[in-house]
């Protein structure tokens, strides 16, 4: 009995401990819980708990609010801190409190008075997003003290921010107009306040917004075609733009200083080619070259077929001598190249030197991307393939002013592409033979050509295909047809190390990598035909390919 009495005096005097974490829970989540102007009296706080390990007789769980996070493990609980909940010993593992108001969480730090308040104290309603007052929400489980520990604490919390005060409005709004839309860009009015939506509001010059935005973004830009009731823009109309912000904890900033802007006609890439005489019509003309191209697919796929069926059963019958014979004849080949493109679109003779292309875009060459796969159907002297190619490409530009200045064409703030999709049906033959024959040998030059046909789609400044607003006929995307020819040299990389290069074809089944580079020549013109929009164009590629 006198030993009991001395180990309960000394567990007394020791400090309690925490151990695990209990899972805490307030509203469904565990992220910090913001409460704003409009909700501080009436939200409310549903805590939920579990706890690390099935109650027993002599635990307790208490519901904490507190000014720091820290108070979390403390045994004593002081003014201004708040006990919400006490049970002892708790009813089950999992528990829930609901604290009625987000105001009874309103406690200041010490800084403040370190008071118990309400969201009507100035010292809370003056807090913004970017100084928020922060307390803390404490699920707190004690057990009873061991023969080495004072009483054992696991806790667990959430954070619950104040900010009530409205943020400050949008700054530097600044408003461009494009055709048929306005560009709209705008500062924060603090930027260290944290901003969650921006209403973007446009109605007509002299009037004020009554009702819902034309847009919401969580960005400082905006590009609209329309006012708050769904009206489309007009060009030559004005307009009055303002921004509201909204921050994180659903306060609502007063409207910014309006901005007044006018959209107004520019010509995008296709407009202006139209406009100075270009003849493109655009539209799905032309189908007969699309015809050949897609027969000598189908003939390729056709062969390809035949020559795998005989295949199959050869590998069905020698696969278990594979790995030690030496590799079958390659079947297929992959490639990837890229290469600057500048279509020669201002060649066109009804264009009588003017230069549309060039006028909207500048003297940009963009990259073009081509994925390539080749079926290897014979192997005379060399290696003859029969395949195909798809590429695409992208030019950004802006769309030119209508009228001429001093004979050039200016260029406004309106973004347009163009964007080129180039198929091909290719023939391909390679000088692999002393490759073939001699491991070490790294060279492979090869020939290739083939008919194509590329779609093009020309973007206005809405994002929209362009459309003749000027000129009467034709359409912002169309087709234009030809045939494309090249000349390169393959760096056959197995001849670095022959032996990795069998064991790369043993775990992969890949029997040649190589790099290359090729001079091409893109003839889209509709082979000299008038009406087509001029895509030829000629230089280098580089890339890389693999052969199975």
């Amino acid at each position: 009995m006198r030993l009991a009495s001395v180990l309960a005096l000394a567990a007394v005097g020791l400090p309690c401990a925490a151990r695990a974490a209990v899972k805490v829970l307030v509203n469904g989540g565990t992220s910090d819980v913001l409460v704003g102007a409009a909700n501080c009296k009436t939200l409310g706080l549903n805590i939920t708990w579990t706890l690390p390990q099935v109650p027993v007789g002599g635990d307790k769980v208490q519901v904490l609010g507190l000014r720091s996070a820290s108070n979390c493990t403390s045994l004593t609980v002081s003014d201004p801190d708040k006990v919400f909940f006490t049970q002892s010993p708790p009813a089950a593992q999992a528990g829930a409190f609901v604290v009625t108001s987000a105001q009874q969480m309103v406690i200041l730090s010490t800084s403040d008075g370190g008071v118990s308040s309400t969201c009507d104290d100035p010292l809370v309603t003056a807090r913004t997003s970017a100084n928020p007052l922060t307390t803390v929400a404490c699920v707190q489980y004690q057990f009873p003290p061991s023969l080495t520990t004072g009483t054992q604490v696991d806790t667990g919390s959430v954070n619950v921010s104040f900010a009530l005060a409205k943020p400050q409005p949008p700054t530097n709004l600044d408003v461009a107009g494009g055709d048929l839309h306005l560009r709209i860009s705008w500062s924060p009015g603090d930027a260290a306040e944290k901003i969650g939506s921006y209403d973007v509001h446009v109605v007509p010059a002299g009037q004020t917004p009554d009702g819902g935005p034309a847009d919401t973004v969580t960005g400082t830009s905006d590009d609209l075609t329309h006012t708050d009731d769904g009206t489309k823009l007009q060009n030559d109309a004005g307009y009055s733009v303002t921004v509201v912000a909204t921050d994180v904890y659903g306060n609502v900033s007063d409207p910014s200083a309006a901005a007044l802007g006018s959209p107004h006609a520019v010509a995008d890439f296709y407009n202006h080619y139209r406009d100075v005489g270009g003849g493109a019509l655009g539209g799905c003309s032309s189908g007969g070259t699309g015809a050949w191209v897609a027969g000598l697919a189908l003939v390729a796929l056709l062969f390809a077929r035949r020559k795998r069926k005989g295949a199959l059963l050869a590998l069905a019958l020698l696969a278990p001598a594979l790995r030690a014979a030496d590799p079958p004849p390659r079947k297929a080949l992959i490639g990837f190249d890229i290469g600057r493109y500048d279509p020669q679109v201002d060649s066109e003779s009804s264009l009588n030197g003017a230069t549309p292309y060039h006028d909207v875009f500048g003297s940009r060459k963009p990259l073009r991307y081509q994925l390539e796969v080749d079926w290897e159907v014979a192997h005379p002297f060399g290696s003859l393939l029969v395949g195909g190619k798809i590429g695409f490409w992208q030019n950004a530009g802006k769309a030119v002013e209508l009228q001429p200045v001093n004979g050039q064409f200016v260029q406004s703030q309106d973004s347009v592409t163009l964007d080129i999709i180039p198929f091909s049906a290719l023939l391909t033959w390679r000088f692999d033979w002393l490759a073939d024959r001699y491991p070490r040998f790294p060279f492979v030059p090869y020939a290739q050509a083939g008919l194509s046909r590329a779609l093009w789609i020309s973007y206005n400044g809405t994002g929209s295909v362009s459309h003749p607003e000027r000129v009467s006929g034709g359409s912002g995307s169309g087709w234009t047809n030809g045939y494309t020819t090249a000349l390169g040299m393959a760096l056959n990389l197995n001849a670095i190390d022959p032996s990795l290069a069998r064991e790369a074809y043993i775990d992969t089944g890949i029997q040649r990598s190589s790099l290359f580079a090729e001079y091409g020549w893109t003839h889209l013109d509709n082979f000299g035909k008038s009406g087509a929009l001029i895509l030829s164009d000629k230089g280098w590629r580089f890339g890389l390919a693999v052969e199975f």
